[in-house]
Formats: C-alpha cells, sequence, structure tokens
C-alpha cells in the first residue's frame, strides 16, 4: 500500500498500484442495450463512468496517472474480470481509437 496525494483532493488517501488492462466501450456496443444504464442503475457518463470487476465494489474511485484522470466504477462488463477495466466513451469511434492498453492504475481504499 503506498500512501499519495491526490491531484484534486489535498488530503493524503491511501491507493493500491496496479497494471491492468484498460479498454473503453460506448452504450451502443454489441451486448449493450443503447440505453446507457450502468449495473448500478446510473447513467453513464464519459469521464466518470468505468466497469470494472466484481472485486472492485460500485463507488470505488479509480486514478489512470496516463490518462490524468479519476473514474468511479458504475459498471461491470461480461469480460470485465480480473485485471481488467472499461472505461466509458460517448462516440464509439474513440473507444476503438482507445484500443487496448496496459497502464498503471491507483485504486483508493
Amino acid at each position: 500500500m503506498v500512501s499519495v496525494k491526490p491531484i484534486s483532493r489535498g488530503t493524503t488517501t491511501k491507493h493500491e498500484r496496479r497494471i491492468m488492462i484498460v479498454t473503453a466501450y460506448t452504450a451502443n456496443d454489441r451486448g449493450r442495450d443503447g440505453k446507457g444504464i450502468t449495473a448500478s442503475g446510473e447513467p453513464v457518463k464519459e469521464g466518470w463512468t468505468i466497469a470494472a470487476d466484481p472485486s472492485l465494489p460500485f463507488g470505488t474511485k479509480i486514478y489512470i496517472p496516463k490518462l490524468e484522470h479519476t473514474y468511479t466504477v458504475t459498471d461491470r462488463g461480461g469480460a470485465i474480470r480480473g485485471n481488467r477495466l472499461d472505461l466509458y466513451m460517448e462516440k464509439r469511434s474513440d473507444a476503438i481509437e482507445f484500443g487496448i492498453w496496459e497502464l498503471e492504475v491507483w485504486i483508493e481504499n
């Protein structure tokens, strides 16, 4: 466990650092209903919504240093198991262009 200072909070918070496979999806991907409702019941929102394995509870904050952004776990996914994350993006072309990354992430505890 590493103690770091989050960019926007100014208080010391504990984080678990991991290397994870990160991909992207849209509400209109195959297997989605196009309505944009997450597994937690919240609407999807670019820059906020991230799908994660059930071992990470809804509401967990995940900071991705490479993207300089914090996301909140509000969704699940059939292929999102173990060491994988899936970011929500509005445009399908952006999600496809994002591709597949192996990135360091900081999971707030």
